[in-house]
């Protein structure tokens, strides 16, 4: 286990996304046409356009968010609002 509360992954977590972020915004347009060469945890060599690797590390998280929401939502708990739509931001904001 990594973290012994929740207080403590949530303040882990703040300190990843900052740097995730950071890392984001340092990006060029031509980082973003590489081509990202790689092999699986299997093996499995791979050559990939970077901008879709970097879609699939943001929309992965999702599935996992939804794998967490069901578990806590089976155990009764209240988990909110997860539309993503509510976490954007209005235009004039």
């Amino acid at each position: 286990m990594l973290f012994n509360d929740f207080q403590a992954m949530c303040e882990h977590r703040q300190i990843l996304d900052a740097s995730i972020k950071d890392w984001v915004r340092s990006l060029s347009l031509s980082d973003l046409q590489q081509v990202l060469e790689y092999s699986s945890m299997k093996g499995i060599s791979a050559k990939k356009p970077f901008a879709g690797v970097l879609l699939h590390f943001f929309n992965h998280q999702t599935h996992h968010r939804g794998q967490v929401t069901t578990l806590f939502s089976q155990l009764g708990k209240d988990v909110g609002a997860t539309d993503f739509l509510l976490l954007v931001q209005n235009e004039n904001e």
